[in-house]
């Protein structure tokens, strides 16, 4: 009888090489095979060294043969494009009308490369200088379960913006509109102040898709044809909304009004504009307002709510927006995205949608968290007060117990005639 551990082993192998014919199922049989070989790797070695990842691949040649087969797929012209449509059609229809759906930008930072092709500067987030790498465009889905919440990374684009016609406002347009359409309109899309933009909440408005900004404050507010000082008008506004605040002791006062956004450029009486929500909170401790005021933009198409449940779907919606973060932070520490060493702007591409494809397995497991954290305790747990923390960001930990549960793995020879019997599941991958 097989032990726990390796009971939930088998099953993780069993889950991830189903969920390889299940995103690739509408790819030729090479290209199915090496989606299956880069996923494996990444998920069982955490790295994003191709190196690394071939001589994770048992196959039947050298490390430099398998190495060579797998740049070769990288460099297949749109294969980002394809993945990231296979992905939406597996993401996009668990996305409910109240999922918060994530996009934020990050990036790779190479210091030290000079022939990686499209290099350019970047805003390096963790030190806010500039720096040579690409930017980093994702969009990540929080979806709130019984116990806790799950993460569905939806698509991520790597951009070197020398070589790319688009510019990354248009990128944005473009998968939203992408996931809005995979999806039946569903979700409520949210921005931190980066995209607070006019063309941007033009476009949302346009196109029916409810959104949640956070505003700068700098903008000028639009009513009727003339257009009022930001600041001023909301003095004026009446905070006659309370709230329970973020932590103990902490009470949110907050105000509503439902404002004009020129989509113009410049201003002119004739200028377009759309309207909004606009949701100004104060948050106070012991009667002191701490901090400044904060602005949320938002709109939720169509929805018949009253003033309370729009502040309330807001503050709240917002502040969910910070678990994109923590992914990004996950990103460069247990898949190592900066490691990536190929100097085709092609193949970095492909390679980060395939990174992705491998992210949205290891999320998906979070579901399974209780079963896991029974066989590997001491893996999950570190101490008592972690199995009441299960259902939050546990995705460090589950990206170990992954790495755990592929070390050795032997994928199988599946011809016709084995000369004995062999049980179904060890068709597909067994462990030594």
């Amino acid at each position: 009888m097989m032990s726990p551990e390796n009971l939930i082993r088998s099953e993780m192998q069993v889950k991830l090489s189903n969920y390889c014919k299940k995103v690739s199922h509408k790819f030729y049989v090479p290209e199915q095979k090496f989606i299956k070989d880069i996923v494996s790797g990444i998920v069982a070695t955490g790295s994003m060294s191709v190196f690394n990842i071939a001589k994770h691949t048992k196959d039947k040649t050298t490390t430099k043969k398998t190495s060579e087969r797998f740049y070769y797929n990288l460099h297949r012209e749109g294969f980002d494009e394809q993945l990231r449509t296979a992905l939406y059609e597996i993401v996009c229809p668990q996305i409910k009308d109240d999922t918060i759906i994530i996009c934020d930008e990050s990036d790779i930072i190479k210091t030290h490369a000079q022939k990686m092709e499209g290099l350019s500067m970047v805003r390096d987030g963790s030190t806010g200088k500039q720096a040579p790498g690409y930017d980093l465009l994702n969009f990540i889905a929080l979806s709130e379960e019984t116990a806790g919440y799950s993460l569905l990374p939806v698509t991520s684009m790597l951009i070197a913006q020398d070589l790319e016609l688009d510019t990354i406002k248009q990128m944005v347009n473009d998968r939203v509109v992408d996931i809005a359409i995979h999806s039946n309109g569903k979700g409520i899309f949210t921005f931190d102040r980066g995209y607070d933009d006019r063309k941007l909440i033009g476009f949302l408005r346009d196109n029916e898709i409810r959104f949640i900004i956070r505003g700068m404050g700098k903008r000028a507010i639009r009513d009727g044809q003339q257009e009022l000082n930001f600041k001023q008008y909301v003095s004026e506004m009446n905070f006659r909304y309370v709230m329970p605040g973020f932590k103990a002791g902490e009470t949110l006062k907050c105000a509503i009004k439902r404002i004009g956004v020129r989509t113009d450029d410049h201003p002119s009486k004739k200028a377009n504009s759309v309207e909004v929500n606009l949701v100004v909170v104060r948050n106070y401790k012991r009667n002191k307002q701490k901090g400044k005021d904060f602005y949320l933009l938002c709109d939720f198409a169509k929805e018949q709510l009253t003033e309370q449940e729009i502040i309330a779907k807001a503050v709240k919606g917002y502040r969910k927006r910070w678990k994109i973060e923590e992914a990004h932070r996950q990103m460069k520490n247990d898949l190592k995205i900066e490691r990536m060493r190929l100097a085709s702007y092609t193949g970095l591409k492909n390679l980060n949608m395939l990174m992705w494809v491998a992210l949205y397995f290891i999320y998906s497991i979070k579901k399974y968290i209780i079963k896991i954290a029974q066989a590997f305790p001491k893996l999950i747990c570190f101490t008592t007060k972690d199995w009441k923390r299960l259902f939050e960001f546990a995705y460090y930990r589950l990206s170990q117990f992954l790495s755990l549960c592929f070390l050795g793995v032997r994928f199988y020879d599946k011809s016709p005639y084995k000369g004995k019997w062999t049980e179904k599941q060890q068709l597909t991958i067994s462990l030594f």
